[in-house]
């Protein structure tokens, strides 16, 4: 018995050591990932603060004969930040707010930016990286992808869209009135409290009350309409779905063939059916590696230019002509390859016969 308690122990202990390990291994993972996306941000920042530099010292001095920007490719997005500009970067787990205190459709004001003072409401929150999203504030043109602009019906390249802010830059605004005068106002709120934190069993969530530490005011939670179902002629009746309309058979599977296809990958190679989508997107993606290998071909480099002159040089020589002296050096070189090849195709001579001493 001491044996199956000492084992099961060694096991508890080994199966420790390994969750440690793991854990420790996806921190790591995290932090790499983290540090990745970091120095892409750094890398897209910087190389807008270097065109920038470059765009205003050759207006500056160029002056009146500044080129103009917005033309060609550039003239519907000069100036419009690219999608990756705009994604927050995540923040590690243990540095995540693990009880957020500010929710949608809360208002807050900015405290830095140029919008700085001004109140909106939350439009939503990004828990992954501590950045709540407000509504009409912190506007910046982005450049929309042609991708995803195939099945939109607004086909404009550039649009207008809220950037999120960190949570450290907005503060809660209340509406609280003064017990002297009556008066109600708005006020900001510097610092927020939870009250006792209990769980919710009903709705399997925690729950706790809003603070201002000092004044022990209480900060309700916005109130949120409740969710409208609607009804539409198209909609299956449970009726319907309950009606018992197909019995498996002994000469039919319970499950039709096709459900492989389902239970697959939805872009594995074993698939034997695709979506629409994916194969645009495959087809865009060949025609576009053909536009650059034809771009690449149609490309005058300094290379295929020397070759061009070298080629026209040789033309203007016409066809050369063999004379009689160089056709016999032809020959003879011929004839005594031929003659080295035949020699060492020919068969070995024979070993001379032994030669016996006689004493």
């Amino acid at each position: 018995m001491q044996k199956v308690i000492r084992r099961t122990a060694l096991a508890k202990a080994q199966h420790a050591r390994k969750a440690q390990r793991r854990s420790e291994r996806l921190a790591w993972e995290a932090r790499k990932a983290k540090l990745g996306e970091d120095r892409e941000r750094s890398r897209l920042v910087y190389k807008d603060i270097k065109q920038a530099r470059i765009t205003r010292r050759e207006d500056w001095e160029l002056g009146p004969l500044a080129p103009l920007r917005n033309v060609g490719s550039a003239k519907e997005t000069y100036g419009a930040m690219e999608v990756k500009r705009i994604r927050p970067t995540e923040v590690l787990q243990d540095e995540r707010i693990k009880f957020w205190n500010i929710v949608e459709d809360d208002r807050v004001v900015v405290l830095e930016g140029r919008d700085k003072g001004k109140i909106g409401a939350v439009k939503s929150l990004e828990k992954k990286s501590n950045t709540v999203t407000v509504e009409g504030l912190n506007m910046v043109d982005v450049q929309i992808p042609p991708f995803m602009l195939t099945n939109e019906p607004d086909k404009r390249p550039v649009r207008s869209v809220e950037m999120p802010l960190p949570l450290s830059s907005v503060r809660l605004v209340h509406a609280l009135t003064d017990p002297d005068t009556g008066i109600t106002r708005d006020v900001i709120v510097k610092k927020i409290v939870n009250s006792r934190i209990w769980f919710d069993k009903h709705n399997g969530v925690r729950r706790w009350t809003r603070l201002i530490p000092g004044l022990n005011v209480k900060i309700p939670w916005p109130k949120k309409e409740p969710r409208e179902y609607k009804v539409y002629e198209i909609d299956t009746l449970r009726a319907s779905m309950e009606t018992r309309t197909w019995v498996p058979t002994l000469l039919t599977p319970p499950m039709p063939e096709t459900v492989i296809d389902e239970l697959r990958n939805k872009y594995s190679i074993f698939r034997s059916r695709h979506d629409e989508e994916y194969i645009a997107r495959k087809v865009m993606e060949d025609e576009e590696n053909e536009r650059k290998k034809r771009s690449v071909e149609m490309m005058r480099t300094p290379l295929k230019e020397a070759n061009k002159r070298a080629r026209r040089e040789r033309k203007k020589l016409g066809k050369g002509t063999l004379s009689r002296e160089m056709l016999v050096r032809i020959g003879e070189v011929m004839a005594r390859k031929r003659g080295l090849l035949a020699a060492a195709a020919a068969p070995p001579p024979p070993p001379p016969p032994p030669v016996t001493i006689i004493q």
